[in-house]
């Protein structure tokens, strides 16, 4: 009984330590805008180049902002539904900023998979981070400097 006690005593100090490196993990993320401007043939746009790329402002009004996604791959992502889970720096919980898009992803040209345009709104100014899902499967991520006015 003694040795039962002692092996759940030194488990459960694993756990609790190994908590702790997980949270300190997480608040140790660099969180600073990784989503430089750059040009292609459809115009400026801001993300990252050959994954997320975006056309529109990252100064968002209160009646919200258009955006036109274009996304990369080496898979097939054209027709397919995709998501926006948006995550404010030092906050845990994610907001869907899409008030307007369209539901599936179309593609454009030869290399961009797929595009759609969209509406934005963000309750407040600050770093976020943009998770993209299509069709459920994590696609990619952005930090984005957002301006509200």
């Amino acid at each position: 009984m003694r040795k039962k006690l002692l092996m759940l005593i030194v488990f459960s100090i694993v756990l609790v330590m190994a908590a702790c490196k997980s949270e300190e993990t997480i608040k140790e993320e660099k969180w600073e805008d990784n989503s430089p401007t750059f040009t292609n043939e459809y115009g400026e746009m801001f993300g990252k180049e050959g994954s997320i790329g975006i056309i529109g402002s990252k100064t968002v009004t209160e009646n919200g902002q258009k955006w036109m996604w274009h996304f990369w791959g080496t898979e097939n992502i054209s027709y397919k539904e995709w998501e926006v889970k948006a995550f404010k720096q030092g906050e845990e919980e994610a907001i869907n900023p899409i008030t307007f898009k369209d539901e599936q992803l179309t593609p454009r040209g030869d290399v961009i998979n797929g595009h759609s345009r969209s509406a934005v709104l963000f309750p407040s100014s600050g770093l976020w981070k943009l998770k993209v899902y299509i069709d459920g499967e994590y696609f990619d991520e952005i930090i984005v400097d957002i301006t509200q006015e």
